[in-house]
């Protein structure tokens, strides 16, 4: 027997109580009590909903901070801890760095070094991220690393595509790299500038430790051929109650889900349709990308099963409309994106967007629809990986028509030949040039790029 469809009323409180329950705790972190609170809470969730739930448990890195002094001159100057750094405490001379030929040039074996100026420009790429390579980034953290620093204190701005809303942003989030490192403004880094060549104190209190979390997959199993693949990564930022980011789009694949279940369903149990397949993916937000990795992994020769992906991460803003955009698909596909899009008008069709995993599915030629705020720029520039994405801030109505929007689109998909321009499924990595464009300058022309990931 079915379970009778689920109202709109009965579907945004569904939406809300998800929201608030994700942000139950100070953060979701990976390996964290928020995250393992969040993974449990999910699991359960689509479990009772009669999804197929498989935990892969993964290792990795958590990290506390209890803050940071430096001083110089006998000023102090306002440093915060970088994510991730080792701890230190050092008194010694301070030298700067503006570019990699700066740092190239070496001679600060021992040194605090201020980086500062075209150095800072951009958050540099974690050592180990498996998906593009930059090898600008990778000069600088080689030539800091050669060049034995005591600490490294980053003088940064904004750089809100790569790193949020945070000011000044972390120019280092990564556990492979051992050399302890401190953020500060640009502007309290223009004041540091004055005591190059002097004596500087530098205490980092910070502790790494050995964690463990898990990646979820829930599968509902359909009675036709290929499989719908939707995220919605479940982890947050460290501090960060990541209540647009992305605890709405968790909260999506759970509404989705609940929808599903009143799909009409053969005597054999199995949906009318493709399997489904919800990826609440843990570690979007990690230096490790550990829950990307994993479903990489398993799906290294699975590409061509996917006749769909779906993905929502940064939806639900109040006061802002939800922002469609689809990438790789060929004519079946876009009609069951705008036929549904008629039956859920708040949403608009938005610009291109890579800063998600829907850009896994992209790199290797799938198609798929992603959705975001219409306001992502903003989002970015304002509230995301801070303290201040909370959950006031969003809006159930438009978590739940996104979800209703999701399930419109699966339903639409049956039998069906995959068409021979979307089965392009080598397992390669992107250039980092390539990718490099997919995540920071949003064009629309890298939706059929052909090397992938």
């Amino acid at each position: 027997m079915h379970a009778p469809p689920l109202e709109r009323p009965a579907l945004e409180r569904r939406m809300a109580d998800h929201v608030e329950a994700l942000c139950a705790h100070p953060d979701r972190n990976v390996g964290g009590a928020g995250n393992h609170a969040a993974t449990a809470y999910v699991a359960a969730e689509l479990q009772a909903l009669g999804f197929d739930v498989v935990a892969t448990e993964f290792d990795c890195l958590t990290w506390e901070a209890t803050g940071a002094r430096l001083t110089a001159g006998g000023e102090t100057f306002d440093a915060q801890p970088g994510p991730y750094s080792n701890p230190v405490v050092t008194r010694t001379r301070l030298v700067r760095a503006a570019t990699p030929e700066d740092l190239e040039a070496g001679g600060f074996e021992g040194a605090v070094v201020l980086l500062h100026g075209p150095v800072c420009r951009e958050q540099l790429t974690p050592k180990g991220f498996p998906f593009y390579e930059m090898p600008d980034h990778r000069r600088i953290i080689a030539a800091l690393e050669s060049g034995r620093p005591a600490a490294v204190v980053a003088a940064t701005g904004r750089n809100p595509e790569l790193a949020g809303a945070v000011y000044p942003f972390p120019l280092i989030e990564d556990g492979d790299v051992e050399v302890p490192h401190v953020s500060m403004t640009d502007v309290e880094g223009d004041r540091l500038l004055a005591h190059v060549g002097s004596e500087v104190t530098l205490r980092i209190d910070t502790q790494r430790r050995p964690g463990r979390a898990a990646n979820l997959v829930a599968t509902l199993p359909g009675d036709e051929p290929g499989r719908i693949v939707a995220f919605g990564h479940i982890d947050s930022k460290s501090g960060a109650p990541g209540a647009l980011d992305n605890a709405t789009g968790t909260a999506i694949l759970l509404g989705l889900a609940e929808l599903l279940t009143t799909d009409r369903r053969g005597l054999d149990g199995l949906r009318r349709g493709p399997t489904i397949e919800l990826v609440p993916v843990n570690g979007e937000d990690h230096y490790s990308a550990a829950g990307e990795k994993l479903w990489v992994a398993a799906n290294d020769d699975r590409w061509a099963e996917i006749v769909l992906g779906l993905n929502a991460d940064g939806a639900g803003w109040v006061g802002h409309p939800d922002a469609l955009s689809w990438y790789g698909c060929g004519a079946t596909e876009e009609e069951a994106i705008h036929r549904a899009m008629a039956r859920h008008p708040s949403l608009v069709e938005g610009e291109s967007w890579y800063q998600s995993d829907h850009a896994i599915l992209v790199a290797h030629g799938r198609p798929v629809v992603a959705v975001t705020s219409s306001a992502f720029r903003e989002l970015c520039a304002t509230i995301t990986h801070t303290e201040r994405d909370v959950p006031v801030l969003v809006d159930a109505g438009a978590v739940a028509d996104v979800a209703r929007f999701f399930a419109d689109v699966v339903g639409a998909f049956g039998r069906r030949a995959i068409d021979d321009r979307i089965t392009r499924s080598s397992a390669g990595r992107l250039t980092h040039h390539a990718w490099h464009d997919m995540e920071v300058t949003h064009h629309a022309n890298r939706r059929d790029h052909d090397d992938p990931r």
